[in-house]
């Protein structure tokens, strides 16, 4: 055999053996695998038994917020319409997330310099100003902005934005800075949009790594009445902003805070009025007549007297009797009596069975147990523990809506103070540094104030604290005390000192001794 044919003959047999393969490989493939059973793991956590059914699979996040999104967004704000504890919760997470309003403290300086004091007063002005009217309907200011914007992100599971920086048609911004915000409910982003082709999915357009390009926005609000012709239009994302809670990676839509306490909430509520209604009716005093031995009205009347009497206790039987305080019954037939019926309302433990349903519902909220259920009983030391505590979930929120909102909001001011030339910057600075800032979150209020106070005194004695930090935790500004300060040192400049020996308990020093030894008392609480 010649070595060609040798050759050749090789080829065949392997390209034989790989064709073969090929088509095993491709019928493996095509077998359908089951797949593996669930609840028979190695731990009892995933074993399913009678008593304990495991939890299914949904998908992706996406999956599910396309399945819940919009139902659990409708019962949120029915919630939030007719229940009093589901609107106090609401209530609570915006008061002490955004409360009256974040506040911003510009703080520009360039880097290893100080702040320019100059520049921070002209954006501080020019942010009073715009305080004002920063939205397009000018109804609301900014602090009302923020707690809607909060309020819509908790309750429905996000909210949305737009920044309008510089000449817009048909809009008066109203303010020197030309920049105004346009808020809008998660409704006009539609969840059930999907364009696979265009990388569309619950109406947000995406790259390949999806980073947001455009989000598809209702001309009109789909709820509204008005609304005849419904058109979407595209509005890049570096113009609209989106607030919403996220618990998965790569979840695109928000949901709803009420997730987790819905059904509680509503079995508090319906088990709340099943007893209003039952003391309602305990209230409406009732009793009933217990006469004597039945047989004695069942006997035949053989005679006219005996059929009389019938008649006279047939008539008795259906008298009026009617119950007024002080009264004595002295009108009842041989052999009857009076018995009151009671209906054991109102129920001793309803409010100890509601309290515990409200404090399981506020670890789902995030809230502290005594602010849902206005329960404030406990020990100082109990409190404080739990508002340190919750204290922590409010700051993660606040942090949150910081970084989702004021951050954006406070750089398109500033470039838009800059461009509209309302603001004058000197050469060499950039965005970033002209936008640098202090954002001022609602504080922890004070449980004893004596104590909280000498512990920051005592903070900034050691050089831990700086005073600028003691006074935006007490929820002031420190140019304004600073100010305020100045202004009443000049108006009492000649108004002489009180003359005080050295150990005079009533100096300042004597004062905050004793006011220290008081408070470090060790008291039993």
């Amino acid at each position: 055999m010649t070595p060609i044919a040798t050759g050749a003959t090789a080829r065949d047999r392997a390209m034989a053996v790989v064709e073969t393969d090929r088509a095993i490989r491709a019928a493996i493939a095509a077998v359908p695998v089951a797949p593996k059973a669930l609840g028979n793991g190695a731990h009892e956590a995933t074993q399913r038994t009678r008593q304990r059914r495991l939890a299914n699979d949904y998908g992706s996040a996406d999956n599910v917020v396309h399945m819940d999104a919009r139902q659990l967004r409708i019962s949120a704000r029915d919630r939030d319409r007719n229940h009093d504890v589901s609107r106090n919760a609401l209530n609570v997470l915006v008061q002490n997330t955004v409360g009256s309003g974040i506040d911003v403290m510009p703080a520009p300086r360039r880097s290893g310099e100080q702040v320019d004091v100059a520049i921070a007063q002209t954006l501080r002005d020019l942010w009073d100003e715009w305080w004002d009217r920063p939205e397009v309907t000018w109804q609301h200011d900014f602090g009302k902005c923020q707690q809607l914007l909060a309020r819509s992100m908790y309750r429905d599971g996000e909210s949305f934005f737009q920044a309008l920086v510089g000449p817009v048609n048909f809009l008066d911004h109203g303010t020197k800075v030309p920049l105004s915000i346009e808020m809008f409910e998660s409704d006009l982003i539609p969840l059930d949009y999907e364009d696979p082709k265009r990388n569309i999915s619950q109406g947000i357009e995406t790259n390949a790594w999806k980073r947001r390009l455009a989000y598809w926005v209702y001309k009109q609000h789909p709820g509204d009445a008005r609304s005849y012709n419904i058109e979407l239009k595209r509005v890049p994302a570096d113009q609209i902003y989106q607030v919403a809670l996220l618990d998965r990676i790569h979840q695109t839509r928000g949901l709803s805070i009420f997730a987790s306490v819905m059904n509680r909430l509503i079995d508090i509520q319906d088990y709340e009025d099943s007893e209003r209604i039952a003391a309602k009716v305990a209230a409406s005093l009732c009793a009933q007549i217990i006469k004597g031995d039945p047989a004695q009205y069942g006997e035949a009347m053989n005679n006219a007297a005996n059929a009389a009497a019938s008649l006279d206790s047939l008539a008795n039987a259906y008298r009026s009797l009617r119950m007024v305080p002080g009264m004595i019954g002295d009108d009842l037939i041989p052999g009857e009596r009076v018995e009151v019926i009671d209906s054991n309302r109102p129920n001793p433990n309803a409010a100890a069975f509601v309290d515990a349903q409200l404090r399981r519902a506020a670890g789902g909220f995030g809230t502290s147990f005594s602010s849902l259920s206005m329960n404030y009983n406990g020990t100082y030391s109990a409190q404080r523990q739990e508002l340190i505590e919750k204290w922590g979930a409010y700051a993660m929120l606040g942090e949150q809506f910081i970084a989702r909102v004021m951050r954006p909001v406070w750089s398109q001011f500033v470039y838009a103070a800059t461009l509209s030339g309302a603001l004058k910057v000197p050469r060499g600075w950039s965005m970033r540094e002209l936008s640098a800032a202090v954002y001022v979150r609602p504080q922890m209020p004070w449980i004893d104030p004596l104590k909280e106070a000498l512990a920051r005194a005592e903070l900034e004695d050691r050089g831990w604290q700086a005073p600028q930090q003691s006074i935006l935790q007490t929820g002031n500004d420190p140019e304004d005390v600073q100010r305020l300060r100045e202004d009443w040192a000049a108006r009492t400049a000649n108004t002489p000192a009180p003359v005080t020996a050295p150990q005079d308990p009533n100096t300042f020093n004597g004062r905050r001794a004793a006011l220290r030894a008081h408070a470090l008392q060790d008291k039993s609480e």
